[in-house]
């Protein structure tokens, strides 16, 4: 090859070089931007903390992303982390004139975030061998901008703090990287199709003639037997038995209750349920839901003008799996918990009106 040709080569090497750096520069206002991550396949933990001390750690395990009790954080959650990191941007650096202002407010509210990828002691060639888990980013999350376009950043280990923003997303990011539990723990109690279901058990703690289990068969069969002194019911609402055990394919809580005092926690669980629903499935497993009265707190008066003796919209429970206490609608509720009389036909009334049998019946 002639010398010519060669200079003539390096040259449009150097101009295709300098133009994708120029391209890169306008693109990212010459300002190297830090928080982005071009590859999320190999995150395998998140560590989210805050200036109140409120912290949750998700741990990616057989493709779900997982709390440290082996509960399943809320998958989408996650993955909007993900996609945020892909994609973040910076518009500015701080002002000079705000710098020190917003310095105190970052000490006093904001969340660490902390990125752990799974990486390779031996990377070379295709060969990959000794995988760990190396913390690779640390930020800082700050509050919105004055605007509530732009999200106040500033990586771990760096003085200079950044307007940060989403391409086409016209809003800010702080609340994507939340360091509360409650927004993180999953709240499905049960996700039973009918099919796996063996065996359910409704127990009314304070009206046992009430309380009976519903067992399995196979082909859609199922004994129906009282609780309280373990008689075969042989007539009875086939409908409405269905439909109790097509509920289980979905049912969510309402609130989680982090913040409830352990003494109150203790009092609750020394009290008899006023209901307690426990599935049994085709791998043997059983999960239970235990519900109690929640107060009145808003004195909410029936059409009388009298205040109900308890909340008629939500109650207090305890679920299988999940540490601290929930809340649970009636409306939600009702559909998986309805009494003995009910599934004989004997009460006339839909599951909608059923929390005038737990509350306004019901045994104090």
């Amino acid at each position: 090859m002639k010398r010519s040709n060669i200079i003539i080569i390096l040259i449009a090497a150097i101009l295709l070089v300098i133009a994708f750096l120029t391209i890169k520069g306008e693109r990212n206002g010459t300002l190297k931007n830090d928080f982005l991550l071009s590859d999320t396949s190999n995150v395998e933990k998140i560590f989210l903390v805050n200036k109140q001390n409120e912290q949750v750690s998700l741990t990616r395990k057989d493709g779900n992303w997982i709390l440290p009790n082996g509960e399943n954080a809320i998958q989408e959650n996650v993955k909007i982390i993900l996609k945020t990191l892909m994609l973040i941007d910076i518009r500015q650096p701080v002002s000079k004139s705000s710098f020190n202002t917003i310095v105190k407010q970052m000490a006093t509210n904001s969340t660490k975030v902390e990125i752990y990828q799974k990486v390779y002691t031996i990377n070379f060639l295709g060969l990959k061998l000794f995988p760990h888990l190396k913390k690779t980013k640390a930020f800082y999350v700050g509050g919105p901008t004055r605007d509530y376009k732009g999200t106040i950043m500033k990586m771990e280990d760096s003085d200079d703090i950044y307007i940060t923003y989403l391409p086409g997303f016209n809003g800010y990011l702080s609340e994507r990287f939340s360091a509360s539990y409650s927004d993180w723990v999953n709240h499905n109690v049960f996700k039973i199709p009918l099919k796996s279901i063996v065996e359910v058990r409704i127990d009314f703690g304070h009206s046992p003639e009430e309380s009976y289990k519903i067992v399995s068969l196979g082909n859609r069969k199922f004994d129906l037997i009282k609780l309280h002194d373990n008689s075969k019911v042989t007539n009875y609402d086939t409908l409405r038995l269905l439909e109790e055990l097509a509920s289980f394919r979905k049912i969510n809580f309402e609130t989680l209750l982090d913040d409830m005092p352990k003494s109150r926690i203790d009092s609750l669980h020394n009290l008899i349920p006023r209901r307690t629903v426990s599935v049994t499935t085709l791998d043997q497993r059983t999960k239970s839901i235990k519900m109690y009265h929640r107060p009145n707190f808003n004195n909410k008066p029936d059409f009388n003008g009298n205040v109900f003796d308890y909340d008629m919209d939500r109650m207090y429970a305890f679920v299988d799996g999940i540490e601290n206490p929930v809340t649970v609608q009636y409306f939600v509720i009702d559909n998986i918990s309805r009494p003995l009389s009910f599934i004989l036909g004997q009460n006339k009334t839909n599951s909608a009106d059923l929390k005038g049998f737990s509350i306004g019946n019901a045994p104090k």
